[in-house]
C-alpha cells in the first residue's frame, strides 16, 4: 500500500510517499492527489521516494504523466531521495533523464530556486 502525506517547504509542495509504486498498491491516490495540487495552482512538487521500497512500470507511468501534467501548467516535478532499488529502476528505464532526480530533498528544493 502507499501512503501520501503532504507538507509545502517555501511554496513547494513536497509528497512524502511511502510503500510500494506498483499497480492495484494505491496509486490511483497518488494520481489524484498530483490533480488536486494542479487545481490548487500548487504546480512545483518534490515527491520525496526515501520510503519507497519497489516501483513498476505502472508507477514509472503514473510518475511521467504527473510529471506531464505539472509541466503543462506551468510547475515541474522534481525527485527526491531515491532508495537503490528505485534509482536503478529510474535509470535503466531513462526516466532520470527526464524527470529530475536528487540525492536529498534539499537538493531538490534548492533546484526549484535555480
Amino acid at each position: 500500500m502507499l501512503e501520501i502525506s503532504a507538507r509545502d517547504v517555501g511554496g513547494i509542495a513536497v509528497l512524502d510517499l511511502k510503500g510500494a509504486l506498483v499497480a492495484g498498491l494505491g496509486l490511483e491516490a497518488l494520481a489524484l492527489r498530483f490533480k488536486q495540487l494542479v487545481a490548487e495552482g500548487r504546480v512545483n512538487v518534490i515527491a520525496n521516494l526515501k520510503n519507497v521500497s519497489v516501483i513498476d512500470s505502472r508507477g514509472i507511468g503514473d510518475l511521467v504523466a504527473s510529471f506531464s501534467s505539472l509541466k503543462k501548467s506551468g510547475g515541474s516535478l522534481k525527485l527526491a531521495c531515491p532508495g537503490k532499488f528505485v534509482r536503478e529502476v529510474l535509470e535503466i528505464t531513462r526516466i532520470a533523464t527526464i524527470i529530475q532526480t536528487y540525492d536529498t530533498e534539499e537538493a531538490a528544493l534548492k533546484a526549484f530556486a535555480a
